[in-house]
């Protein structure tokens, strides 16, 4: 799950957090922030330049993509199928698309990444992806790795985050106050756009706690708004099945773990770290017949992972695991902790990504910032 916006207790952008800080810490001032040298915005002057520029002024080895849902909508933050067509498009058209087992061997090897090297990964396993991705990656012949949660696979697990939406989405209720975190959280249910807040609201608190806490929450959120789950996800949160992904072709996927059952292994005691981590790639081997050497932190930010899930990946026999944050990875990568970029749907915002504007434009605004 892409760890939601920060809201306020009525599900509100929450105006009383920090406000924008300068990367030494300090709060900008006024002044500053209505420089006319602060507001240059580096992306235009390179994106009129070229992405080729872009790739050799980041001088990195290449990009790690990340991808989610897919439909034919972008209803629920999914990717849809015509602007996954185009971005693929555009990849194999002006990069080199490689296995993610690939890049790995070059960086275990301490070989130099082409800058043209791009890297196709997506989570969790939904249903979605066999319907409206995969067929498009077979047709450009974009190979992928897919990561899966073993638990989510067997179709009797709802992943949390789904659990939460689900029942947002199904209440009559117009407004709820949820006992959460020792506190009430004033829910808006009285529009889509409010139950979408309301779900980053929850989430963000959620993301905060054990597995113990996050299924009170689910608990007393049914309880409140009056919407029983049912055992089995529903079609619209449903994973591919075993022998669905045992199915794909295997020259173009392969399959990763992203856990037993998608915790916040930041949250988890160290043997449950080692269990959700090892025993799902046990599992995985076992139900496809194939060495599974890659992982996927759940949710993936800085906060939601640690030196002791690092050492289990290690110790479980994983060549790399990948984050859900950061930019263009370097030769000197460290495999353990591969930064991925997170595949925006707007064809504008992907194409600036993937070419290292967006990497240029922040790091000349924190320049700026800084400086001025």
């Amino acid at each position: 799950m892409p760890r939601p916006a920060v809201f306020g207790r009525d599900g509100a952008p929450d105006a009383g957090r920090a406000g924008p800080r300068s990367v030494s810490g300090r709060p900008k001032s006024s002044a500053s922030a209505n420089s006319p040298v602060l507001n240059m915005s580096l992306k235009p002057i390179v994106g009129l330049l070229g992405g080729p520029l872009a790739r050799r002024l980041t001088r990195s080895g290449g990009r790690v993509l990340m991808y989610h849902r897919f439909g034919t909508d972008a209803a629920g933050r999914r990717m849809t199928a015509t602007s996954f067509e185009q971005q693929l498009r555009y990849l194999v058209r002006h990069f080199r698309v490689s296995p993610l087992r690939d890049v790995v061997q070059a960086l275990h090897g301490g070989r130099a990444l082409d800058a043209r090297t791009v890297v196709v990964t997506i989570d969790d396993g939904y249903e979605d992806f066999r319907e409206h991705a995969y067929p498009l990656l077979r047709r450009f012949e974009v190979p992928a790795t897919l990561f899966v949660v073993t638990r989510f696979v067997d179709g009797d697990y709802w992943l949390w985050f789904d659990a939460v939406h689900y029942v947002l989405l199904q209440t009559a209720r117009s407004r709820c106050a949820l006992p959460i975190d020792g506190g009430i959280l004033q829910l808006d249910l009285s529009s889509m756009p409010a139950r979408q807040r309301a779900w980053s609201a929850i989430g963000e608190r959620c993301l905060a706690m054990d597995g113990a806490g996050r299924e009170t929450v689910i608990q007393t959120l049914q309880r409140e708004l009056q919407i029983a789950i049912p055992e089995r996800p529903v079609p619209a949160y449903r994973s591919m099945t075993w022998d669905e992904i045992r199915g794909l072709d295997r020259e173009l996927i392969d399959i990763g773990s992203h856990t037993c059952t998608h915790p916040v292994l930041s949250r988890c005691s160290a043997a449950d770290i080692a269990r959700e981590v090892g025993d799902s790639r046990r599992i995985i081997e076992r139900r496809l017949g194939r060495p599974v050497e890659a992982f996927c932190y759940p949710n993936g930010e800085p906060a939601d992972y640690d030196e002791r899930a690092v050492l289990a990946v290690k110790q479980a026999g994983y060549r790399c695991a990948t984050v859900a944050h950061g930019g263009p990875i370097v030769s000197t990568a460290d495999p353990y902790r591969l930064e991925r970029i997170g595949a925006a749907r707007e064809m504008v915002k992907f194409r600036s990504a993937v070419n290292g504007v967006t990497t240029l434009a922040d790091g000349w605004r924190a320049w700026r910032t800084a400086t001025f």
